[in-house]
């Protein structure tokens, strides 16, 4: 179970950097993933993993060995892709144990081997099948087993659930963690599907232009994001720009551009900071007699609601005239609102998340 660390990894195409000072540590028997939107750098840090290019700048250890001019195939490291990549002249079986006949292995030691990877892979009733025969989920599967028959103990994952439909990701999501925890193995998966990352991984960095934004257990990103773009990223934001106007009480009364008084008991910054006061969609409530404690609250219109799977989205303009989103879940189909409705909506002063007004986002 190797550890993997990159020591100011930058890897350059033309004048573009893709992957910028990148250091990170990936833990022996760690489930990780490569979290962020297409071109943030996800792809190609796990091609310079591979061996597949070399980096410009920085180092990358195995266990501490460099791997700097070390070959893919002598790095120890099995690669799912996305498109599956099984050869389709060859069957399950077949395909399973190209990597051990191609390097010789003994025979009876590769049936073993493949045997033992169809089973846990639950392909063990389909070694004679093509893979035009299989589903998208099954084709996976066998791609997982031929990455494993090769003995790899660094398993690459390259958006190995991106072309499969929802519930067969999910299904797989699950199995695929079970393998690599039961093979003792170290995985790095790369998706930019926040609740894939969520589910499957023991940590998660998130990437953005090349950079990384932030590393965490899923949970200490959820509750703790260091930067706006975390945040954004991980769903639907209400942001709002200000200034700190007082402190008190472990509570932050910030004044926003708008006129709005927002109340946070999140923050370590001084009275006078000029700052970015967000809230998630999903921590906004409907404000009724029985919620009228809520610390900020806010009135407008209903200008647009959406229906979107376990919730109601609305789109409310403010009476400043700002969009403020806020989802719903849709149990609570007693509360559902009507376009054109006036409403009072609110959140309590522990959803309010402040940032330094002079970060990007």
């Amino acid at each position: 179970m190797p550890e993997v660390k990159l020591e100011g990894v930058t890897k350059r195409y033309g004048k573009t950097e893709a992957v910028r000072e990148l250091s990170l540590t990936i833990n022996s028997g760690e489930y990780f993933t490569l979290l962020g939107p297409i071109g943030s750098g996800k792809t190609t840090t796990l091609m310079l993993l591979a061996g597949l290019v070399e980096p410009d700048e920085g180092e990358i250890y195995f266990d501490g060995k460099p791997m700097k001019k070390v070959p893919p195939e002598d790095r120890g490291v099995g690669f799912v892709f996305e498109t599956f990549a099984l050869f389709p002249h060859y069957n399950v079986w077949e395909n399973v144990t190209y990597g051990p006949r191609v390097k010789k292995e003994d025979p009876a030691s590769t049936r073993k081997v493949a045997k033992e990877m169809l089973e846990m892979v639950l392909l063990e009733d389909r070694p004679d099948a093509l893979p035009d025969e299989l589903s998208g989920g099954m084709k996976q599967r066998a791609a997982l087993s031929r990455a494993l028959t090769s003995g790899a103990k660094i398993l690459l994952l390259d958006e190995p659930l991106g072309a499969l439909d929802a519930k067969i990701r999910a299904t797989l999501a699950s199995d695929l963690r079970r393998i690599v925890k039961e093979l003792g193995l170290t995985a790095i998966h790369v998706t930019n599907g926040v609740e894939e990352a969520m589910t499957i991984s023991d940590r998660i960095a998130v990437m953005h232009k090349g950079l990384l934004e932030q590393v965490g257990t899923p949970r200490e990103l959820y509750e703790n994001p260091k930067t706006i773009f975390v945040m954004d990223f991980m769903g639907d934001i209400n942001l709002f720009s200000g200034t700190i106007t007082s402190i008190s009480n472990n509570l932050t009364e910030v004044t926003t551009e708008e006129g709005f008084l927002l109340h946070s008991s999140k923050t370590l910054l001084k009275a006078g900071s000029r700052v970015h006061a967000i809230v998630r969609a999903e921590d906004v409530d409907i404000i009724t007699k029985d919620r009228e404690e809520t610390a900020n609250r806010l009135h407008g219109i209903v200008k647009q609601k959406m229906f979107l799977l376990g919730f109601m989205k609305y789109l409310i303009q403010l009476e400043t005239g700002q969009e403020f989103v806020m989802e719903v879940p849709f149990m609570r189909r007693e509360e559902e609102l009507n376009e054109g409705e006036t409403i009072t909506v609110g959140f309590a002063s522990q959803k309010v998340y402040l940032f330094e007004r002079e970060e990007s986002i």
